[in-house]
């Protein structure tokens, strides 16, 4: 929660946003290899890399809500801006509702499905990276080109 605004700032811009990619497919690919290591040791590895995988998941998360948010905006035509942001809204209502069906199975399938799992969504955050690569040519639009300060 304290690196939530911090790190946000990293994200400012789309070329930004779009750099945050490589190191948000790093925390997810360290939360799922932490996890699957988990259950490798005793009690305390296991509290170990639990404790790693939680802080991984948790910078993952504070990422791609500065990602997420940023490329959504960049990304979407001028005429329909509203309907892009909506898409992206219920992208995440998905993701809530269908996130922990997931996270149960991957929990009940084992260590190697949380490497898979990490390394999957590691894999789609470059792609990711890759496709909008060509598509982030205009300024950002979430930050405004001149602040109050500036006057």
């Amino acid at each position: 929660m304290v690196l939530q605004v911090p790190l946000a700032r990293f994200g400012a811009t789309t070329a930004a946003a779009r750099k945050l990619l490589i190191p948000l497919s790093a925390a997810f690919a360290l939360g799922g290899a932490t996890v699957a290591l988990s259950a490798a040791g005793g009690a305390v590895s296991a509290t170990l890399f639990l404790t790693a995988s939680a802080c991984a998941f948790t910078l993952a998360e504070m990422l791609h809500a500065t990602v997420s948010w940023e490329l959504s905006v960049a990304l979407a035509p001028d005429t329909a801006q509203d309907a892009y942001l909506g898409v992206q809204g219920l992208a995440q209502s998905a993701q809530r509702s269908v996130g922990p069906l997931a996270v149960t199975a991957a929990i009940s399938a084992g260590p190697v499905v949380w490497a898979s799992f990490g390394t999957a969504i590691a894999l789609t955050c470059m792609i990711q990276r890759r496709v909008v690569r060509d598509r982030l040519t205009g300024p950002s639009l979430s930050v405004p080109s001149i602040t109050v300060s500036e006057h």
